[in-house]
């Protein structure tokens, strides 16, 4: 059996290797020109293919080499007829071609107008640089310009993407030319106005060439200060927030690679599919098409209250962050052939929200068929916890009705009532009111989106049955704990006798080992154990009941901290050292994507290493349902009779009875059967 360590694959500490980073990038010369249409003095053949113009290949050496590769791309449709005789005299080819280069941008984030930006004279200039490299082509009558048209876009098909709505621009991430990305697709229109608190409602399709080269706004969510991993500042945040961005394989547009969809975490209230940790590029270099999306968060996406009930066509409210997902699926299946993903591949994905996310929707009878295979990283749904919609019960743990918590942040807001002219004021308020709400965010068991409990769908055989990978890290609640409230034993230990009754001796004893550390470190554990880990493995076993196959991991091993949504500011003083933190929620994150090296600092071999078996065995169960593979340690299926788990710590190893004594306990709390 192969067996990766750090110990025995250079896990010796050295300075962090670089990764590309996404950018602007020049663009790959891949077409040829007619040598019979120009004469001498026109622009290299290299312009002319970088430049979406056909034309001008003969004679045309004088500007050399460095006009390999534009920096940047050409991100609009431009049609000129007939254009001649203007001078061309203070136009080198060099000069020309490099103000041809600088782009049109047609903005897509400008609600129900299309605004084309300019610089001062670019225009003109544009004009100028065209009429010029005709002249140079011995006054050619006429030349037409059409982006997809031109030898200029590279493979199969180019950058050009045509969607459902409309043509769309990306762009190669770097000089190798082997990923496209198409960053800031709108896949539904703007949840404003009238249509905040409202279901999705596909993008509207426009004309012409729209750029996919920045990433679109993020969706509305309070700050948070740079104490914490979870840093989140200064951002561009918008209710008109529903974008996507994907990353493909470019040299085969033709083919069907398997398609991953990610949902990103932050609790349902912060952040973003744009995030640099989600950079789609090593994993698509893997062969896979990946799509990362925002969606509705906070009370902009969880809201539930009797007003907004009242006006659906289907008698609920609140989960409009989940319609939103579900809306961002649609798009994929009905789309990403376009990007040579195939529709039919489905894997969808996330880690803690987002992994919530994966649950509720292999729940969902909505999200029935939209996918096909289902990752979900430290975030189960089967404790319950949910609210219903218009009654409270003990069976979710929830103290109130969703409706309930709804009218008292309305209220909380100065709206009262629950009649049309209620849900109107409400959608009157500004955005940045609508954020001050006292309101928790997740889902809502609502009858339409979630008919009842995820754990009642599953144990029906209700859900999507499909095969999952599922897991947890060691350490969950280390960076999420507050050390300031850190309770004395005696305090936890009556905590314990209280929330598990006649299970907290047995509780107690299976975590001396961490009392004895301290008992903030047991309360870590326990609430760690018991909010993920334990969710991940019943997770497992339903899907096992259910008769499909799951994979369990456990992450063990150490990473160094990062902020997740500001890797530019990586320096984060952590009492003990930059793994003083283990197995953290969210640690796992850089390896799965490949992007170790992209965040944070203090990288060793072993995490490079580590990562890229980690990412291959997500990819090989997005392509055939099965993580194993050729070079990586045999990953056993999960089986509740041999409780078999892959870990990831300082070597890649398959265990059983992970916590076992631990997990039981927990299962029979939440009032599943002891094993």
């Amino acid at each position: 059996m192969t067996k990766l360590s750090s110990r025995g694959l250079g896990g010796r500490s050295r300075r962090a290797r670089s990764q590309t980073m996404p950018a602007y990038p020049g663009r790959h010369c891949a077409a040829t020109c007619s040598s019979a249409r120009c004469a001498s003095g026109g622009l290299p053949a290299a312009a002319v293919r970088n430049s979406s113009m056909s034309g001008c290949a003969s004679g045309c050496a004088a500007a050399g080499p460095a006009l390999q590769h534009s920096s940047r791309p050409t991100t609009a449709t431009v049609r000129a007829k007939r254009v001649r005789d203007i001078a061309t005299a203070g136009f080198p080819a060099l000069d020309v071609w490099r103000m041809m280069t600088r782009p049109l941008l047609v903005r897509p984030f400008t609600t129900g107008v299309t605004a084309m930006r300019l610089s001062s004279n670019r225009s003109l200039l544009f004009v100028l640089v065209l009429a010029a490299s005709l002249a140079a082509c011995g006054g050619a009558g006429e030349a037409e310009v059409a982006a997809g048209e031109s030898a200029g876009l590279d493979g199969p098909r180019g950058t050009l993407v045509k969607t459902t709505a409309g043509e769309l621009q990306g762009e190669y991430v770097d000089d190798a030319h082997d990923v496209l990305a198409f960053r800031g697709v709108r896949y539904a229109e703007p949840p404003v106005g009238d249509a905040r608190w409202r279901p999705p409602r596909p993008a509207t399709r426009w004309n012409g060439v729209r750029p996919a080269t920045e990433f679109g706004p993020v969706c509305w969510q309070r700050e948070r200060d740079m104490s914490s991993l979870y840093a989140r500042v200064g951002f561009d945040a918008d209710e008109d927030c529903l974008y996507l961005n994907v990353w493909a394989p470019s040299a085969d547009r033709t083919a069907t690679h398997p398609v991953m969809v990610w949902f990103h975490g932050g609790g349902h209230n912060a952040g973003a599919g744009s995030a640099r940790m989600f950079d789609g590029t090593a994993l698509a270099r893997k062969g896979v098409v990946l799509v990362t999306i925002n969606y509705r968060l906070g009370p902009f996406g969880f809201l539930a209250h009797p007003a907004l009930t009242a006006e659906s066509d289907h008698g609920s409210s609140g989960n409009y962050g989940l319609l939103d997902q579900i809306a961002a699926l649609r798009w994929v299946r009905d789309n990403i052939a376009e990007f040579g993903g195939d529709p039919g591949n489905v894997t969808i994905f996330g880690q803690s929200a987002g992994s919530w996310t994966v649950c509720y929707l292999t729940a969902s009878p909505l999200a029935k068929g939209l996918f096909h295979k289902a990752i979900g990283q430290s975030g189960g749904c089967f404790k319950g916890e949910r609210p219903y919609l218009d009654h409270a019960t003990g069976e979710t743990g929830a103290e109130k009705s969703a409706h309930d918590a709804g009218l008292a942040a309305a209220a909380e807001l100065g709206v009262e009532g629950d009649g049309p002219e209620t849900a109107a004021a409400l959608r009157a308020l500004a955005p940045e009111t609508v954020l001050a709400a006292t309101l928790g965010s997740g889902a809502i068991i609502d009858g339409w989106v979630l008919p009842r409990t995820p754990r009642e769908i599953f144990a029906a055989g209700e859900h999507s049955n499909v095969p999952v990978i599922v897991g947890a890290t060691a350490n969950e609640r280390a960076a999420l704990y507050d050390a300031s409230s850190e309770p004395s034993r005696e305090e936890l230990v009556a905590r314990i006798r209280n929330d598990f009754g006649p299970r907290a001796d047995a509780l107690l004893a299976a975590y001396e080992g961490d009392f004895a550390d301290s008992p903030g470190t047991a309360d870590r554990q326990i609430s760690g154990d018991r909010t993920f880990v334990w969710e991940m493995r019943t997770w497992a076993r339903a899907v096992e009941d259910a008769g499909n196959v799951a994979w369990h991991y456990f992450f063990s091993h150490a990473p160094p901290v990062f902020r997740l949504y500001l890797p530019d500011q990586p320096d984060l003083q952590v009492e003990g050292g930059r793994r003083a933190y283990g197995a953290y929620h969210s640690g796992e994150l850089a390896y799965v994507f490949g992007n170790v090296g992209l965040v944070g600092i203090d990288w060793i071999d072993w995490d490079h290493e580590l990562s890229e078996a980690i990412s291959q065995y997500w990819v090989n169960f997005a392509r055939t349902g099965d993580p194993n593979g050729e070079g990586l340690p045999a990953w056993p299926r999960y089986e509740r009779a041999t409780d078999q788990s892959i870990e990831f710590g300082s070597e890649i190893r398959a265990v059983s009875g992970l916590r076992k004594d631990k997990l039981d306990i927990f299962d029979g709390f939440f009032g599943f059967s002891e094993s």
